[in-house]
């Protein structure tokens, strides 16, 4: 079974270069990183409207990430990076963290990403499962 890997965008963090979909909007599309291991890669993008924010889905292979596949690794440093440009702040997240967070939260807390570390250093704390990005960071990952 793949998981995948996302980006959550708390609200105000998102800059120039993002788009930026309406609350009911989906926005899809490829973008080519240059990747450590010397190459480039197509990284399928789906952003939309979450708690104020946003969240972003990957065609990243969270499985195979936390196995550390290398080709893996180096995407994930090359999009972290891309978020990094275009976001002030965010946090990464495997697919199933995120999952759980929706259920255990209400929606005034969904919008908070102090909150969403806070759950989440409880939850992980090594930080094997997530990491954040950006003006505030921690040590996980």
């Amino acid at each position: 079974m793949t998981f995948w890997v996302h980006y959550v965008v708390p609200p105000g963090a998102a800059g120039n270069g993002l788009p930026a979909p309406g609350s009911d909007d989906v926005i899809v599309f490829a973008q080519t990183l240059d990747v450590d291991s010397g190459g480039d890669r197509t990284v399928e993008f789906s952003v939309f409207a979450a708690g104020g924010g946003f969240q972003i889905a990957t065609d990243i292979d969270c499985t195979a990430l936390l196995r550390g596949a290398a080709e893996e690794v180096a995407v994930v440093r090359a999009v972290d990076a891309w978020v990094v440009e275009h976001m002030s702040r965010a946090v990464r997240i495997h697919e199933l963290l995120l999952y759980r967070w929706h259920e255990v939260c209400s929606e005034s807390h969904r919008s908070s990403i102090d909150a969403l570390q806070r759950w989440l250093t409880a939850q992980d704390p090594s930080g094997d499962y997530w990491r954040s990005l950006g003006a505030v960071t921690s040590t996980v990952c």
